[in-house]
């Protein structure tokens, strides 16, 4: 292949430019994971009841995509109803974001703070393309998180009973 010296400039910096993209070194790498925001401080606790899950999907499902909340009593035919805690389960389509996945997870304790109907344990579960990640509230922690109405977001993981997340780690 024989290149015209006029055409050698243009080419080689199309060359450069093809290989600083394919090195990750340009501005743009390509990554999946969008630069971290800083969350947002505090969320005022949600004034309205939710008498039914579909209330309570329907109003979290304003705000985040991919919502689905279930009892595990009514999605598992294995539950124990005698011996085991019900648990609410509240997945949504996170997109690895830190500081949104944090304001998404307040958005959904302080909203299930207002649920009226029963359960014992919150489980917050956000959906990404590795994986996903899960967060564990007992009702007297969401309780005690929206005690003042508000609820702090930067500390919303660290008061969870239990955690299992490799994704923001």
């Amino acid at each position: 292949m024989r290149f015209d010296s006029k055409s050698a400039p243009a080419f080689a910096g199309l060359l450069t430019a093809a290989l600083i993209a394919l090195s990750g070194c340009g501005s743009d790498s390509g990554s999946s994971s969008e630069p971290e925001t800083t969350p947002t401080a505090t969320l005022d606790v949600v004034a309205q009841g939710f008498d039914s899950l579909d209330e309570l999907a329907d109003y979290v499902a304003q705000s985040l995509d991919g919502v689905e909340v279930s009892l595990e009593s009514e999605t598992n035919p294995d539950f124990n109803q005698e011996a085991e805690p019900e648990r609410l389960h509240v997945e949504f389509a996170s997109d690895e974001n830190r500081a949104k996945d944090l304001e998404a997870t307040a958005f959904i304790v302080q909203a299930t703070s207002q649920a009226a109907f029963d359960y014992d344990i919150l489980v917050v579960t956000g959906d990404v393309a590795a994986g996903e990640w899960r967060y564990l509230y007992d009702r007297s922690t969401v309780e005690d998180l929206t005690a003042d109405g508000r609820i702090d977001v930067a500390d919303i993981w660290d008061s969870a009973e239990q955690s299992f997340d490799t994704i923001h780690r």
